[in-house]
C-alpha cells in the first residue's frame, strides 16, 4: 500500500517537472516572436513634410474657420484661420483628419504636393435631416416654424411604459406632468408652451395623420419619429390646433433582407418620495405635549409617560402597537418588464414591417393586487405595383388589461397618512385588526382583492388603407389618398364585497389581569363591513377618416424650390355605452348581474356623434435653401356649432424664413449656422362640448293632475342654447 503512495507521488513529480518544462519552452518562443515581431515593425520614422489648404463650407462656398487639422492617432494638429487656411508639417504617409461643431469629419492622407483643399458639409442628420411636419415633410435646414422632433433611439433611452412619460425634458417647449404612478393609469398630461385656451388646453394628437388615436397605448418601439408644432405651423390643423400638434410617425418596411430581432427589459421601480412617518412612542409624546398645550389636565391626557415606555420597548404588543402603515401596505419595489419582437424587410416590389410587443407592471402594494399587462401587434405593408401606384396597408391591434382594488388609489394613500401608529394593522396572533378607522378602511385590506376588484379591459384597432398614384406625364404631381377606420372597445367589471377583521376589547383584557403581554386572543370579536354591489360596464367607438391629396413638387434650374398640395378630408366618429349596477348578492363567486338582487339595481347608457369637413391646402417656396417661403390656408367645418353662428372657419398662416448664414457676405466664427424667421397664424379650439347651440331638456318628477289623478312625467329645459364660433 505504501509503495502504491509512493509510485503515485513520483509519476505526479514527473507530470509538474514535465509541465514546468513545457512552460519554459513556451515562454522563450514567446520572447523570440515578440523580438521578431519588434525588427520587423519598426521602422526609420518618415520625415515631416509641410502641409497647407483651405478648408470651405460646401454649401456656400466661404471659407470655414476654427476648423481642427490633426495628425490621425497623435492628437497634434492646428486650425484654420478667419481665411479658412491652414499650414503644418505632418509625415508622409500620415492621415489628417477635420472636424467642427456640426459639420461632418473628413479624412485625408497627405499627398506629395503637400496641398490640401477640403470642402465640409452639414451631415445629414442635422440639416438634410427629414422632419416630419402637417401632412408633409421638410428637410430640416428648410423649416420655418418652430417644431421639434425626436427620433426613436431618444425615446427608447428611458424605459417608461407609456409614450408621454418618454417626452419629458427631452422637447423644447412641451410640458409633461406624471400625477401618478399606478400602472395603465400613469400616462403625463402634456401642454405645449403652457395653457393655450379655456378648458381643454390638451395638444391635438395626430398618429400616423389620423386623429383620436391613443399615444400612449403605442408600443415605443414602433414609433420611428415625433414632432411638435409649437406656432404658426400647426395652423394647418386648423380648428384643433390652438393648443399646439404632436405627430406621431410609426416604422414601416425598409429595403434589404428580412431582419429578425428580439429586444427586452425588466426593472424595478420606487417611489421618488414617501412621507416620514412618527413611530408609535413619538406619535404618543406629540399627542400629550398637543393636549398639554390645549390646557387638558394630567389625569386626562389621552397617553401617560408610562405609556411611551411601554410604545418605546415593544414588549407589550396587545396594548401597546407600533404599526408603521407604509410598510404594512406597500412593497419597496414594483417590477415591470417589455418584450419586443420585430420583423423588417422588403424588395424594390413590397416592403414590410410586423412586431409584437408585450409590457407588463405590477404596483407597489404588498397585496399584489394591482396588475397592468398591454399586448401590441403591428403589420404594414406596401406594395409597388408599377412606376405608377403605391398601395400600402397599415393594422396596428392593441389589448389592455388591467386589473385592482375597487378603492382609489387615492384613497389608500390618504388612509396610509392618516392612520395611526398606535392603531393595531394585526394582533400579535397573525389575525386582521379594524385599523384607526374600521375594518372597511384598513389600507392593506383596502389596496388587496379581499375588497373585491376593478377588472378594466379595453381593445383598440387602428386601421389604414392608403395608396398613391404619380400623375403620368406631369413630373412631380401626385395623387394620393388614404382612408382609415378605428375601434375601441372598453369594458369594465367592478365587484366590492364584505370585508372581515377583528375588534379588541382593551379594557376587558386589562380588566382580567394582562399586562400587554399575555395572548388576548380570546378578547377578540370578529367584524363586518361592507356588502357585495357589482358594477358593470360596456363602451365602444368608431371613427373613420377620408384623405385625399393632390401634391406637387418640382425644382426649377437647380435654384427654385417649389411644394404644393391641396387636400380634402373628412372626419365621423361615434359612440355609444351602457353601464348597469345591482347589490345584495347572495355569494361573491358569482361576479354577474343576474345574481344581484332587485332592490337599488340602476342602468344607464350614453351615446355621441362627432363629425367634420376640411378644405385646406399649403404652398412652400425657398430660393438655394437660403430664402424661404410658406403660405397655409384651412377651412374647418363642424357640427359643434350652428349653422346660424357660423359653422365653417378660415385659418391661414404665413411663415418666412432667411438662412443668414449661407450669405457670402455672413463671417462669424463663433456662429455656424443662422436662420431668422417669422411666422403669423389664425387657430381655433374646437374642443367644446357639441349640440350647445340646441336647448337641453331633463325629465323632473312629474305630477298628478286631472280629476282621474294620473300621474304624468314632467319635462323642462335646463340648459338654454348659446351659439359658439369656430375657434372662438
Amino acid at each position: 500500500m505504501l509503495s502504491r503512495y509512493y509510485t503515485h507521488v513520483i509519476r505526479i513529480k514527473a507530470s509538474c517537472y514535465f509541465l514546468l518544462f513545457l512552460l519554459s519552452i513556451l515562454l522563450c518562443f514567446a520572447d523570440i516572436l515578440q523580438a521578431a515581431d519588434f525588427a520587423g515593425t519598426y521602422r526609420t520614422p518618415a520625415a515631416d513634410v509641410p502641409i497647407r489648404g483651405k478648408v470651405t463650407d460646401q454649401t456656400t462656398g466661404g471659407p470655414l474657420p476654427g476648423v481642427s487639422v490633426t495628425i490621425k492617432g497623435t492628437g497634434k494638429g492646428t486650425s484654420t484661420d478667419e481665411s479658412g487656411n491652414f499650414s503644418m508639417t505632418a509625415p508622409e504617409n500620415a492621415t489628417l483628419q477635420f472636424t467642427i461643431v456640426n459639420y461632418g469629419p473628413i479624412e485625408i492622407k497627405v499627398n506629395k504636393s503637400g496641398i490640401i483643399n477640403v470642402t465640409l458639409s452639414w451631415p445629414e442628420t442635422s440639416l438634410d435631416e427629414v422632419v416630419v411636419i402637417g401632412y408633409g415633410q421638410q428637410k430640416k435646414v428648410n423649416v420655418i416654424g418652430s417644431v421639434a422632433t425626436i427620433s426613436n433611439k431618444e425615446i427608447l433611452a428611458s424605459p417608461v411604459g407609456v409614450v408621454s412619460n418618454a417626452l419629458a425634458g427631452r422637447l423644447p417647449g412641451l410640458i409633461a406632468q406624471q400625477p401618478q404612478g399606478e400602472p395603465g393609469a400613469d400616462e403625463a398630461s402634456l401642454l405645449i408652451r403652457g395653457v393655450g385656451t379655456l378648458g381643454n388646453s390638451s395638444p391635438l394628437v395626430i398618429i400616423d395623420g389620423v386623429e383620436g388615436r391613443d399615444m400612449n397605448a403605442l408600443n415605443a418601439t414602433d414609433i420611428e419619429s415625433i414632432s411638435i408644432l409649437k406656432d404658426a405651423s400647426a395652423a394647418i390643423y386648423g380648428a384643433r390646433a390652438a393648443n399646439g400638434v404632436i405627430l406621431i410617425t410609426t416604422k414601416r418596411g425598409k429595403l434589404g433582407k428580412p431582419i429578425v430581432s428580439y429586444s427586452f427589459y425588466t426593472g424595478l421601480s420606487t417611489p421618488t418620495w414617501l412621507p416620514k412617518m412618527t413611530d408609535a412612542a413619538t406619535y404618543a409624546q406629540m399627542i400629550r405635549e398637543l393636549q398639554t398645550y390645549d390646557g387638558i389636565p394630567e389625569a386626562n391626557l389621552r397617553y401617560k409617560p408610562e405609556d411611551i415606555e411601554k410604545y418605546k420597548s415593544g414588549q407589550f404588543p396587545w396594548t401597546h402597537p407600533n404599526t408603521d402603515w407604509n410598510k404594512v401596505t406597500l412593497n419597496k419595489f414594483s417590477h415591470t418588464s417589455n418584450h419586443n419582437l420585430t420583423v423588417n424587410g422588403g424588395n424594390e416590389s413590397v416592403t414590410y414591417y410586423g412586431s409584437f410587443g408585450y409590457f407588463n407592471s405590477d404596483g407597489l402594494y404588498k397585496s399584489d393586487a394591482t396588475d397592468f399587462k398591454r399586448f401590441n401587434l403591428k403589420l404594414n405593408v406596401n406594395v409597388k405595383l408599377n412606376k405608377y401606384l403605391n398601395l400600402g396597408l397599415d393594422l396596428n391591434e392593441i389589448q389592455e388589461n388591467r386589473i385592482g382594488s375597487p378603492n382609489p388609489r387615492e384613497d389608500i394613500f390618504n388612509v396610509i397618512n392618516q392612520a395611526r401608529p398606535t392603531d393595531y394593522a394585526y394582533f400579535p396572533n397573525g389575525l386582521q385588526a379594524t385599523g384607526s378607522f374600521g375594518i372597511g378602511y384598513h389600507p392593506a385590506l383596502m389596496a388587496s382583492f379581499a375588497y373585491g376588484f376593478n377588472d378594466r379591459k379595453s381593445f383598440k384597432s387602428y386601421n389604414t388603407i392608403n395608396g398613391t398614384f404619380k400623375v403620368p406625364g406631369v413630373e412631380g404631381l401626385t395623387l394620393s389618398g388614404s382612408y382609415s377606420y378605428d375601434i375601441d372597445v372598453y369594458k369594465r367589471k367592478q365587484l366590492k364585497k364584505p370585508v372581515e377583521g377583528y375588534r379588541f376589547d382593551k379594557a376587558a383584557y386589562l380588566a382580567a389581569g394582562n399586562t400587554g403581554k399575555e395572548d388576548g386572543t380570546a378578547f377578540l370579536t370578529k367584524v363586518t363591513d361592507g356588502f357585495t354591489e357589482l358594477y358593470d360596464s360596456y363602451d365602444d367607438a368608431k371613427r373613420d377618416l377620408v384623405n385625399i391629396k393632390l401634391g406637387y413638387v418640382k425644382t426649377f434650374n437647380k435654384i427654385h424650390n417649389l411644394s404644393a398640395f391641396v387636400a380634402f378630408e373628412s372626419f365621423e366618429s361615434q359612440g355609444q355605452g351602457i353601464n348597469a349596477y345591482r347589490n345584495w348578492f347572495v355569494s361573491d363567486r358569482l361576479p354577474y348581474l343576474f345574481a344581484g338582487g332587485n332592490d337599488n339595481k340602476d342602468n344607464n347608457g350614453s351615446a355621441y356623434i362627432d363629425a367634420r369637413e376640411d378644405f385646406f391646402g399649403r404652398l412652400s417656396y425657398d430660393y438655394k435653401e437660403k430664402y424661404l417661403f410658406q403660405f397655409a390656408l384651412r377651412r374647418d367645418g363642424s357640427l359643434r356649432f350652428s349653422k346660424e353662428s357660423g359653422r365653417w372657419g378660415n385659418f391661414p398662416s404665413v411663415l418666412a424664413g432667411w438662412i443668414v448664414s449661407r450669405e457670402n457676405f455672413f463671417q462669424v466664427k463663433f456662429i455656424n449656422f443662422l436662420k431668422l424667421k417669422a411666422s403669423w397664424g389664425k387657430m381655433g379650439n374646437d374642443q367644446v362640448d357639441p349640440f350647445q347651440y340646441l336647448a337641453s331638456y331633463s325629465f323632473g318628477t312629474g305630477g298628478v293632475y286631472g280629476t282621474d289623478r294620473t300621474y304624468y312625467n314632467s319635462l323642462y329645459q335646463n340648459v338654454a342654447p348659446i351659439h359658439l364660433l369656430p375657434g372662438r
